[in-house]
């Protein structure tokens, strides 16, 4: 039995979550990774054992201090209920350099969560309890951590966390279950609707994105259903399904 975490939150209208590697031009991802989860509760997390620090310097490059809470998670994934669209606003900047004014154009890419649609997001973090019996953080601490997430990303995406629910699960095999949570598409079937998105494999690391790895994963509209070797874990009423 391992314990889950599910975290239902609000968004407030956009997300904005660039897709790497990116140019000038850059573009949005319409839905979110599993690295900006664990990102977007590492921080208050942080917070409760005194470090405020949002990154920190290793081999001459900045990495980002959610990876000192990593491996905390055995896997975390998100259902989003509503189909983001995608914007691109192209920006006006005024700078003044030397004294002179100077201007130049930039683009803002995002995720658009409002308008006829009832956007909700829920998002599963199963605990790795190995890790958490080494400390120095207690489950209570993840439980309040999830209470304190303000954003999902950028600081544009404030959200608000509306309900937190902890549980114990299973991890089974099968070969086939229907879910509504993104999963990696991998030597699965899939019957159903939905989008697939380049992510980061956040279990190699999230600290450098310059040469991470990256998974392909499955975003479903509404509940598909899948076919493979399967691992599935029921957490409530819901079940979602682990890399393999």
């Amino acid at each position: 039995m391992t314990f889950f975490l599910k975290v239902i939150i609000r968004p407030t209208g956009i997300v904005a979550l660039r897709a790497l590697p990116q140019s000038k031009m850059r573009t949005a991802l319409r839905y979110i990774p599993p690295t900006t989860l664990i990102g977007a509760i590492a921080y208050p997390l942080l917070h409760l054992k005194g470090s405020r620090t949002e990154t920190f310097y290793n081999k001459r490059n900045f990495r980002s201090a959610a990876e000192n809470v990593l491996r905390l998670f055995n896997w975390v994934t998100v259902k989003i209920e509503g189909k983001p669209r995608l914007y691109g606003s192209l920006l006006k900047i005024n700078t003044i350099y030397r004294g002179k004014a100077q201007s130049a154009v930039t683009s803002f890419p995002f995720a658009v969560m409002y308008g006829e649609a009832d956007y909700s997001i829920t998002a599963i973090y199963l605990i790795n309890e190995e890790e958490l019996s080494k400390g120095p953080y207690t489950l209570r601490d993840i439980e309040r951590a999830a209470w304190g997430m303000v954003r999902i990303g950028s600081r544009e995406s404030v959200i608000s966390v509306e309900s937190v629910k902890k549980g114990k699960t299973e991890i089974e095999e099968m070969q086939e279950t229907r879910t509504a949570y993104a999963f990696q598409f991998k030597d699965v079937e899939v019957e159903g609707k939905g989008t697939l998105q380049s992510v980061v494999d956040w279990r190699s690391g999230i600290g450098d994105y310059s040469k991470a790895k990256h998974i392909i994963m499955f975003y479903p509209e509404g509940i598909v259903t899948v076919r493979g070797n399967l691992k599935v874990a029921k957490c409530g009423e819901e079940v979602i399904i682990l890399a393999s």
